[in-house]
């Protein structure tokens, strides 16, 4: 029975692998066909704001993926995650959110829960990084 369950962990790690590599590729082309766009098409090097929020987006969420490959790579080779991979992958996503949120559009108690997360897990880094962890 535990030989079928470790088939079926190495299967599912393989097709995630796969398909994170596939995405991250993916999203890598959609911002190089974006950036293309702007550069080729008039006004000719001019990028409106909302252009560029989405571009920062695709960027980060790219390197989401790459902190998430970065995590599954240490699962194969390790057998375990490292806790300061996934919060790394927490903090590129928060500061996602971030980055690309319409601050007229959300209410300050958001804002203040953002930041409270976001410090809890830039502290939660520090103390993971100092104490090594495993």
């Amino acid at each position: 029975m535990l030989k079928v369950v470790g088939w079926v962990e190495k299967f599912v790690v393989g097709a995630l692998v796969i398909l994170l590599m596939l995405t991250i590729v993916m999203g890598t082309l959609e911002l190089g066909s974006i950036v293309v766009t702007e550069i080729i098409e008039p006004p000719y090097f001019r990028i409106e704001i909302s252009r560029l929020y989405e571009m920062f987006s695709i960027f980060l969420i790219v390197l989401i993926g790459l902190e998430l490959m970065r995590s599954v790579k240490s699962y194969i080779v390790h057998g375990e995650i490292k806790p300061e991979i996934v919060v790394e992958a927490a903090i590129i996503a928060i500061g996602n959110k971030l980055i690309t949120l319409e601050i007229k559009q959300i209410a300050p108690e958001m804002l203040v829960g953002l930041a409270a997360t976001l410090l809890g897990l830039a502290v939660l880094y520090f103390v993971l990084r100092k104490t090594g962890a495993p």
